[in-house]
């Protein structure tokens, strides 16, 4: 099958309040934009896959402008928080985070689950704080944010870590999401004290060097 990377970009939040207008905020997206081509753009681009950025209305024509040199990016409206936008029938669709990395055996890995499996997810993942370049592992009970659908499904009709409550969900063993913490993260948290750091060696299997 096909895969295409989804990412919401820049798409209202009205379940969050303190969140809800950032999409607004040229700022914002300036910086969401830096760590895009930071950490994405890289990870993804060297995939061979496109890449979808799912923006507000008033948004997506700035983001556009800004991504036009990436062939393989294309800016989509999406109002919704939940979505709407869907893939084809013969397509992979992952949806991950704009400002983080997935590994360079991802797809290959989406691709052995079995085939009674509508998502695919992971709940290991690393997590890597920018500032003082520590980089930890991680395991969740729940989904992590990087999961990919079958038959082009709509990737955010429900929160990641909920997934398994709506789909048939294969769990793939093993880190394949790189979460960076960079300080403006709406929900990740810099890696604790004790945790034990990795060599950051292994950000070369996610493209970040």
């Amino acid at each position: 099958m096909r895969h295409v990377i989804v990412t919401r970009f820049s798409v209202p939040r009205p379940q969050d309040p303190a969140n809800a207008d950032r999409h607004l905020d040229r700022e914002w997206l300036d910086r969401r934009l830096e760590l895009f081509r930071r950490f994405l753009v890289p990870s993804v681009g060297r995939l061979g896959v496109p890449g979808v950025l799912l923006c507000s209305t008033e948004s997506a024509p700035h983001v556009a402008h800004e991504v036009g040199d990436l062939s393989w990016i294309t800016v989509m409206t999406q109002d919704d928080w939940y979505g709407g936008w869907t893939g084809d029938d013969d397509q992979f669709v992952t949806r991950m985070d704009s400002d983080d990395a997935i590994h360079e055996g991802w797809l290959a890995a989406v691709e052995a689950a079995p085939t009674e499996a509508e998502v695919c997810c992971t709940k290991e993942f690393l997590r890597y704080d920018v500032s003082t370049g520590k980089l930890c592992a991680y395991s969740r009970r729940q989904p992590s944010p990087l999961a990919a659908f079958r038959g082009g499904r709509n990737p955010f009709a429900h929160d990641h870590a909920r997934l398994d409550s709506h789909y048939r969900v294969h769990d793939i063993a093993g880190p394949y999401l790189l979460q960076v913490f960079h300080g403006g993260n709406v929900s990740s948290r810099r890696p604790s004290w004790y945790r034990r750091r990795l060599p950051l060696e292994r950000l070369e299997a996610y493209g970040i060097r």
